[in-house]
């Protein structure tokens, strides 16, 4: 945590409060506004702010050998037009670490890496009316051999391709999913999308009814009513159930499960323990998100 009190002019900064000085440069003078709650200000209560994105960045590129960013934030990169290509990962950049380095042997100073809100903005677009164009006034881009910058962009740099951290979970999620929102670029994404591909049911009711393609043998059981799937989903190796009530259809779920277990679709996957809720041979199945699920 960081504090907010400013040192006097006599004392000399210990190496500790040296090591800040980086960081720091990430966003200039949020200390000095600092939000009671922790939050810094502009930030639209992302947890993690980008002083500790930064800092993961540099222990990700530490841990794979290679250098620090170097902060270049104090001399503004000019001269980017509409034609000039620019990557835009938004939020973490963990999970995009490869393609950040890859991207900056292959083009180097294309990728960009944003990690606060307050390093972008959405301007209406003036090519696709109702749509909004992403600019970068900052952000760390990759080069050749691992070697990455923090950099500002006077004017602001437009993004021609966004993807980032759009998974629900993701503290990131919010602001990534705000800023990526009806673009006037390709994206690699969306909240909603990932929402959908994270939920299992809807997945394999997709790959198997509408794609045609072989899923593992899935039994699911509902809780109420769930607007994203059809009422009577015919979907090969996909069996639902809807319940109303859990607690008072206890035996109808004992029933699914034991004819689940038992059907010849599972008898590729070995014996299966029927004590409880579990499995055995990558079979089983849980409670989760409003509804239970039987899968391989």
């Amino acid at each position: 945590q960081l504090s907010t009190s400013q040192p006097s002019p006599e004392r000399v900064p210990s190496p500790e409060e040296q090591e800040w000085e980086g960081p720091e440069a990430l966003c200039p003078g949020w200390l000095e506004d600092e939000a009671p709650d922790g939050e810094v200000p502009g930030d639209s209560g992302d947890p993690e702010c980008a002083t500790h994105a930064y800092e993961r960045l540099q222990s990700a590129l530490c841990q794979e050998g290679l250098p620090p960013t170097l902060d270049c934030s104090a001399e503004p990169c000019t001269g980017f037009g509409p034609l000039d290509m620019t990557v835009c990962i938004l939020g973490s950049p963990i999970p995009f670490l490869p393609v950040l380095l890859e991207g900056g042997t292959r083009c180097p100073g294309a990728m960009v890496l944003c990690l606060s809100p307050t390093w972008a903005s959405r301007v209406p677009s003036e090519t696709s009316p109702g749509a909004w164009s992403l600019l970068l006034s900052r952000g760390v881009s990759f080069k050749v051999g691992g070697h990455s910058a923090l950099e500002t962009f006077a004017p602001p740099r437009r993004a021609n391709y966004v993807t980032g951290t759009f998974a629900p979970g993701d503290p990131e999620g919010g602001w990534v999913g705000e800023l990526a929102r009806d673009l006037d670029c390709p994206t690699g994404g969306s909240v909603p999308l990932a929402h959908r591909l994270e939920d299992t049911l809807v997945a394999r009711w997709v790959l198997a009814a509408r794609a045609n393609l072989p899923v593992p043998p899935t039994l699911a059981f509902v809780l109420g009513a769930r607007g994203d799937l059809p009422a009577q989903p015919v979907a090969p190796g996909v069996r639902l159930v809807r319940l109303e009530d859990p607690q008072g259809q206890q035996g109808l779920v004992q029933e699914e499960v034991g004819a689940f277990l038992g059907g010849t679709a599972m008898e590729r996957y070995g014996q299966v323990g029927t004590g409880g809720v579990g499995g055995a041979g990558g079979a089983g199945w849980h409670w989760g998100h409003g509804e239970a699920r039987g899968c391989a």
